[in-house]
């Protein structure tokens, strides 16, 4: 598992996206990360032409944009001076472009981060669904977001969710779900629908004696430490439970290890990304999901099934996506 020692969070400042800074505060203290905040400043295209096409006397390049970049450093320090620990506090960075997006997930990839934490709504918050911009953040970003929202807690994360169809693409999110889980002293839950048009589980082989939802666990037991294996994870091992259902990862680090409860959710549904939110709602406290997969269902942001649940999950979400090419016939 790689450590979390660098900690983006972009702002706009609205009181919305202060419910990120807490929680970036709370990761760095249990890690011993840096935060940085970045915020991006909108270049007015429409705007510069029409001051151009009146010969204003405003000058945007010189005039306009300097100021504002003064004024959101300004904020961006007392933001940080407001919320992060002198330990934890990092740099704060402002930047003008024309995709506010497109520049927060080219900077936390050039500058290597290990986490972007942002709200789930900014400025313009909806009730349906994430904004625009943390959308199109979480749909490009190489670097894990987590999107949060007033209804996570900082200091009482204990149940993650990871959805999984089975696939190595699905399991991809898992690194990331252990790094939290250990952060936070939390449980994991693997959860996955049966849907009507299949799933890459329906190859492998079945226990007649067993009931459909027995196999199906098997399977994922298979096939997350087939996974386990190829990644070469071997710090991390399967303690299978002597109860069905529930298992524990014994993660070791150096000369200490520490467990993690585990439990496996088999729900039989129409439409996988409506059970991962009603679970969701009633038994997660953040959805940690991989923002590509290799079957409908693991379509997980770049597909029809899951940006759904991206968009309109009313619980915070870490997406994380996999390398190019990665588990592409898995």
């Amino acid at each position: 598992m790689k450590p979390i020692t660098k900690i983006l969070v972009p702002t706009d400042f609205s009181e919305n996206a202060q419910l990120a800074y807490r929680h970036a505060q709370e990761i760095a203290h249990r890690v011993g990360a840096k935060v940085d905040f970045i915020h991006i400043i909108p270049t007015l295209t429409y705007f510069h032409k029409s001051l151009s096409n009146m010969q204003a006397p405003l000058d945007l390049d010189e005039e306009i944009y300097p100021t504002a970049q003064k004024e959101a450093m300004h904020q961006l320090q007392k933001a940080m001076d407001d919320y992060i620990a002198n330990e934890s506090k990092g740099e704060a960075i402002c930047q003008i472009n024309r995709k506010p997006s497109t520049a927060i997930a080219n900077y936390a990839q050039e500058e290597n981060y290990d986490l972007i934490v942002m709200a789930s709504k900014g400025h313009h918050k909806s009730n349906l669904m994430r904004g625009s911009t943390t959308n199109k953040v979480v749909r490009h970003s190489s670097v894990p977001v987590f999107t949060v929202d007033e209804g996570l807690n900082a200091e009482g994360l204990k149940e993650i969710m990871i959805p999984t169809d089975g696939s190595m693409l699905s399991f991809t999110a898992l690194p990331m779900g252990i790094t939290l889980a250990s952060i936070y002293g939390a449980d994991i839950t693997f959860y996955h629908v049966q849907e009507m048009y299949g799933s890459p589980l329906d190859s492998e082989s079945r226990d007649p004696q067993k009931t459909d939802k027995q196999n199906i666990y098997e399977a994922l037991m298979r096939r997350l430490d087939e996974f386990l294996n190829v990644e070469g994870l071997d710090n991390i091992q399967i303690a299978r439970g002597s109860e069905q259902f529930r298992d524990q990862f014994v993660v070791s680090d150096n000369a200490s290890s520490h467990r993690i409860d585990i439990y496996t959710a088999v729900d039989r549904g129409v439409s996988a990304h409506l059970g991962i939110e009603d679970y969701a709602a009633e038994h997660a406290d953040v959805v940690v999901m991989a923002t590509h997969g290799h079957s409908g269902f693991a379509h997980l942001l770049l597909g029809s099934t899951t940006e759904k649940v991206a968009q309109s999950l009313s619980t915070p979400v870490v997406t994380v996506k996999p390398k190019v090419g990665k588990f592409t016939e898995k």
